[in-house]
């Protein structure tokens, strides 16, 4: 089943049903987003959604009128008197705790995003350089070593091609290892875990803009989208600081988000 949600007016979807029960998990969807899915003919609020025939489901004009709603954590239907209310969302009891753990933690739990700021950001990739400097070191030192054995010639003298060529093409293909490296730790942790090591650290995550998981594809497009924010002057990387939604210019390219965790 296909599900789509609504945040103030614009739309978000299709969903399947794992990546939306997800999505109310970390309070993206609420008791009072407006869904449906691919059998339903009208939006209704989330809290009303229940396990009646989707044709005939129906929102009472009241919400005191519904006698079971949805929990935002866990996404069950429960009896509304078995539950409690906070802001615009319910909770039942066996989720009160943690709920209640994540409000003293100051965690957003009222269906809003909350997107990682620049220097977080920053502070993200600076630890990722760093890791990625000692992976670099662990490869490179030894081919170093091979590098300094080459007997190259002399300054002034006249290039000896038997051995330039080797150097040279030992060059190359460190130069290609080194951004290949880079890419597929991008790749692979953005679409594995949705966070590089450095994000993890700095506890902020990659999201699509309809809050679902980034794909391998779109992880490897965001690395070299990431070059353009940083060739022109790391323009692209500051227009975080100044977004409503922290987006950089390869967020903008990509169409993602990076959300605090």
């Amino acid at each position: 089943m296909k599900w789509y949600y609504k945040d103030g007016e614009q739309q978000f979807g299709p969903l399947g049903d794992d990546e939306f029960q997800d999505m109310v998990k970390i309070g993206t969807i609420h008791g009072d987003t407006f869904v449906r899915n691919n059998t339903m003919t009208k939006w209704i609020r989330y809290g009303y959604v229940s396990s009646v025939t989707p044709d005939v489901m129906t929102e009472p004009e009241d919400v005191h009128d519904a006698l079971e709603l949805s929990c935002s954590q866990c996404g069950k239907r429960f009896l509304k008197e078995d539950m409690i209310r906070y802001e615009n969302v319910w909770v039942c009891a066996s989720c009160k705790p943690l709920f209640i753990q994540k409000i003293k933690e100051g965690v957003s739990v009222g269906g809003i995003r909350e997107y990682a700021g620049f220097w977080l950001r920053f502070a993200a990739l600076i630890l990722d350089y760093i890791f990625m400097f000692f992976v670099q070191m662990v490869i490179f030192i030894p081919t170093g070593f091979i590098t300094a054995q080459m007997k190259l010639p002399a300054p002034g003298t006249s290039p000896d091609m038997s051995v330039m060529a080797p150097f040279m093409t030992l060059q190359l293909l460190l130069s290609l290892l080194s951004y290949a490296i880079y890419i597929a730790y991008e790749t692979w942790f953005i679409g594995k875990y949705g966070a590089t090591l450095g994000k993890m650290a700095c506890k902020i995550k990659v999201i699509t803009s309809d809050g679902g998981r980034v794909s391998y594809l779109r992880a490897f497009g965001r690395y070299f989208a990431k070059m353009i924010s940083g060739l022109i002057l790391g323009i692209g990387y500051i227009m975080a600081a100044f977004d409503d939604q922290k987006r950089s210019l390869h967020d903008r390219i990509c169409d993602t988000r990076v959300i605090k965790k």
